[in-house]
């Protein structure tokens, strides 16, 4: 169901990696980004974790999703996740 969304959003965003995982071939990748449901959609800028959620989007809500990560402060997302970090 996700699939032709998913498929449209990389034509789309040619110069975006769009990778999928094999979950249960890749139990290290899977455990990194707790994926504990299938699908689940997760963003990476600069080594750094935007989104993580399980579920589909429609193209609309993707798109949005691609434009606020595009848009994102990247210095301010790793001061708090460095103050995440710390505070653990």
């Amino acid at each position: 169901m996700f699939g032709p969304v998913y498929e449209r959003a990389a034509e789309r965003h040619p110069d975006i990696v769009f990778g999928e995982v094999d979950t249960e071939a890749q139990p290290t990748v899977t455990g990194a980004f707790r994926i504990s449901s299938i699908p689940t959609l997760v963003a990476v800028r600069d080594r750094t974790l935007l989104y993580s959620q399980p579920g589909t989007l429609p193209l609309r809500a993707l798109e949005e999703l691609i434009a606020g990560i595009r848009a994102a402060d990247m210095e301010d997302m790793r001061r708090k996740a460095a103050g995440s970090a710390g505070a653990n």
